[in-house]
């Protein structure tokens, strides 16, 4: 569900997605017909079902698409015979309650249905427009009208305006898309033919089920029946109490599981911040249902029961799911606390009107408040929402997200009207060869050239692309990028010698590949995968890769985990790497493996790749009875043997979203670079101490130690200049209350916290605050005394956050302790006047 390869959308929300440069032309395949069901999430984007979810009988965030696809194969006639031999002879649907809807100008559809299904001849095929019968994947891709099929469920489900085709009402289902995919909507905002005309549908298994099994709702099918009984028993709560909660909570662990089983993350950006706000939507509903601790996550077994028959991954990865979900549950529930406080500020200012679209945004993006949370917390206090500003806010933000996929769509773009002449041959068996040129393509400043046979690898597989020259009679072509292109390499670069007019079609030329720069990729690549195999026996079977990096310079992974990895774990993975580099295995590479038989060896797949029939097999086998020690599909280029890696050197283990972490490490010349690197560092070390190497360590031990003991001296040497006598500078009183200011000009940190430390331990209600410049920074800290807070209600945080923040500042605390700063140039005594103006008291 994750599409890594296609930029301009978060999640595969439709079947056609895997396909989409084939309909573009851009990838050519062995095949012109596809059937498919895809796992699917509609939940950003362009199609974007969230907030709808639960409102409705029939959208969901997850849901899986059949469908048909005809690639340049069989157009419109065929696709709407074989939909209609297939819902009615097949299924068996009442054709006298079918309707369909086509395109407002595709008469060709229109006449199509009247002519193979007579039936519908009495004003049942329908016009429309281009909002409802005209399809895109996203902003930008393969788009073309359709022909779309619903069913009539009868007059009990609604009579009134909406209750038409393509209204809003639950009578008319519509369950079929038939789209005929004739144009390409480019980011420059052209719209261009497709090479040719092709065919994408799609059917929601959990709608036909429904329709099939004769309920009322999507969610009345089986595959919803135990999970909806488990919200309820968790909640203790009654299904008819609350339908619509049970249901956001049943559809969202779905989209959950699914998308984490897949690799994708929690956070604050891109997918990972649609799964926290599709996680946080569900955690408000359970405390509508009087859930105020984490319980989504104990709803995975359920589904894992469900529906880990068809989606092993489910069981595979069910441990992971719970951890993650669990630990982004109780972040929310410390995030709601904060989002809540927003609101009641929100609400006191709103002088018993309206809270303002702004505020209402950003508790909808911020804290993951949903519009409708935000309306009922307005209505109990008697408040409306100004609609119209939330929903400029929205769009406001909806322009930056097109953005920010067209920037990306531009930068994964290659000339669309340039047609590849042949596909190219990747020479495997060394970095040299001969070639010809078969065309060649001006780019700006760059040339691209296509040859027939090339040792450029293109990057593919998280294996970064080669670099080298191209050189022939009259040109030297330095290549710097390789993009793929209908099967052909475009090798693309600058002229070190000759240019464009000196490249000839049909000329022999040499292709050399850099070397070095090779080596280390492939130093780094057999490395990805020996670092993945220490993983899983360090971390567990559960591991599984979420994306890679393999460049010259260092290997990037991505992994599924819960958790930090410790000091010691990653010490063993290094240890396991290295051991395996010092053994000197064989790297085998097996190809044209049929893809089954590598399954049953026990490869494992590469992140984000498309396999065919057959596929490449690497393999590390030691010399002992143990099998592999890794076994992957992959395409890339590698080393022959283990011992030609080199040094294995892990430089970062961080967490990117949760349940996502990231491991970098170096091997070969970068690693050894930075192992003679340290050792000057320690033996520079070691003359700073004046100790052997060996003792360099402790002496640096020894020194912190000391270092930590002066420090200590010292603040109390800062505390005692204020012991015994009142400090200088202002008192004066607010009712019960000695307000007590300070302007301490150039000072550090700890002299003012002494000051304050000094003040709280007075038996008197006490309120303090000092001003001083620290590192250059106008810096503020404020205190109070135990019988200032407990009996004169003074909370320093409070007041302090609300004191800064009037002189262009920030900051805060606690009840009787804050810190922060200001505004440099900031009036000390108007700064000293308004926190004596804030405190309580006559």
């Amino acid at each position: 569900m994750i599409p890594f390869e296609d930029p301009t959308i978060l999640f595969t929300n439709a079947g056609m997605n895997q396909f989409k440069d084939i309909f573009t032309g851009q990838r050519k395949v062995d095949y012109k017909r596809a059937t498919s069901s895809q796992k699917c999430i509609r939940a950003g984007g362009k199609h974007n079902d969230l907030d709808n979810v639960g409102f409705t009988a029939r959208h969901h965030t997850f849901f899986e698409m059949m469908g048909n696809f005809s690639f340049g194969d069989y157009f419109k006639e065929q696709a709407i015979l074989y939909a209609w031999e297939w819902i009615t002879k097949e299924i068996k649907l009442p054709t006298d309650k079918l309707y369909v809807s086509v395109y407002e100008t595709d008469d060709d559809a229109f006449e199509l249905w009247e002519k193979i299904a007579p039936e519908l001849r009495n004003g049942r095929v329908m016009r429309f427009g281009k909002k409802d019968n005209y399809w895109s994947m996203g902003e930008f891709g393969p788009c073309g009208p359709s022909s779309e099929i619903h069913i009539d469920r009868g007059e009990k489900y609604g009579t009134g305006p909406d209750d038409v085709v393509n209204g809003d009402g639950e009578r008319f289902v519509e369950f079929w898309n038939l789209v005929f995919m004739e144009q390409d909507q480019l980011p420059d905002g052209k719209l261009t033919d497709l090479p040719f005309c092709s065919v994408d549908t799609g059917l929601g298994l959990e709608r036909m089920a429904a329709i099939l099994q004769g309920v009322d709702s999507n969610y009345g099918i089986d595959l919803f029946q135990n999970l909806i009984r488990a919200v309820s028993e968790l909640t203790s709560t009654k299904y008819g109490d609350n339908v619509t909660s049970h249901h956001v909570i049943a559809d969202h662990i779905r989209a959950l599981s699914f998308a984490i089983a897949d690799g994708a993350g929690i956070s604050n950006e891109g997918q990972g911040y649609v799964l926290r706000r599709i996680l946080r939507r569900a955690a408000r509903h359970g405390r509508l249902l009087g859930m105020q601790e984490p319980f989504i996550y104990k709803l995975v077994p359920v589904l894992v029961n469900e529906m880990s028959e068809a989606f092993p991954e489910l069981n595979a990865k069910q441990s992971h799911l719970e951890n993650v979900i669990k630990a982004e549950e109780e972040s929310f529930g410390r995030t709601l606390d904060t989002g809540l406080e927003l609101f009641e500020k929100a609400a006191a200012g709103a002088n018993g009107k309206t809270i303002d679209g702004a505020t209402v945004f950003r508790l909808y993006d911020t804290y993951g408040f949903p519009f409708d949370l935000t309306e009922i917390l307005a209505s109990e206090k008697g408040l409306s929402l100004d609609k119209a500003g939330f929903d400029r806010a929205m769009e406001e933000q909806k322009e930056k997200s097109r953005g920010a996929s067209k920037m990306n769509a531009e930068a994964a773009s290659i000339p669309t009207d340039w047609n590849a002449p042949t596909p190219s041959e990747f020479y495997r068996h060394g970095l040299t060869t001969s070639a010809k040129v078969v065309d060649k393509l001006e780019l700006g400043p760059q040339i691209g050239i296509v040859i027939d046979r090339t040792p450029f690898y293109v990057e593919s597989g998280g294996q970064t692309s080669d670099a080298g020259h191209i050189v022939g009679p009259d040109f030297d072509l330095r290549v710097e990028l390789m993009i793929e292109h209908q099967g052909a390499y475009l090798h693309l670069g600058e002229f070190v010698k000759g240019g464009p007019d000196d490249i000839r079609i049909g000329e022999k030329v040499a292709a050399e590949v850099n070397a070095e720069r090779r080596w280390d990729i492939m130093r780094n690549h057999t490395a990805t995968h020996l670092t993945q195999a220490a993983l899983r026996k360090v971390l567990g079977e559960h591991i599984k890769q979420s994306g890679s990096y393999v460049g010259p310079d260092r290997l990037r992974f991505d992994f599924s985990h819960h958790q930090p990895m410790t000091p010691n774990q990653i010490l063993e993975v290094e240890k396991i790497v290295n051991g395996q580099i010092i053994a000197g295995t064989a790297v085998n590479t097996e190809a044209d493996v049929p893809v089954d038989k590598a399954k049953e060896m026990g490869a494992m797949a590469l992140f984000g790749e498309k396999y065919g029939d057959t596929v490449r097999v690497v393999s590390v086998t030691p010399d002992n009875d143990e099998g592999p020690f890794s076994i992957e599909l992959c395409g890339g280029t590698h080393v022959t043997n283990t011992g030609q890696i080199g040094p294995y050197i892990i430089t970062l283990e961080t967490g990117i979203a949760s349940g996502v972490r990231r491991m970098e490490a170096i091997t070969g010349r970068e690693a050894i670079k930075f192992m003679l690197e340290a050792k000057e560092y320690q033996r520079e070390v070691s003359s700073i101490v004046n100790r052997q190497e060996s003792d360099s360590l402790e002496a640096v031990r020894q020194l912190r130690e000391q270092n930590s003991t002066l420090q200590k001296e010292i603040k109390k040497l800062k505390e005692n200049m204020f012991a015994g006598a009142a400090p200088s500078g202002e008192s004066r009183s607010k009712g019960a209350v000695r307000f007590v200011s300070y302007e301490f000009g150039e000072t550090d940190r700890d002299t003012m916290s002494a000051w304050a430390d000094k003040q709280k331990e007075s038996a008197e209600p006490v309120f303090a605050i000092g001003y001083g410049i620290v590192g250059a920074k106008a810096t503020v800290m404020t205190a109070a005394s135990k019988a200032a807070v407990t009996k004169q209600a003074v909370h320093v945080g409070n007041l302090t956050k609300e004191l800064l923040s009037r002189f262009g500042g920030r900051g805060g605390g606690k009840l009787n302790f804050a810190q922060g700063s200001v505004a440099d140039g900031t009036d000390t005594q108007k700064l000293f006047d308004a926190a004596f103006n804030l405190l309580p008291g006559a």
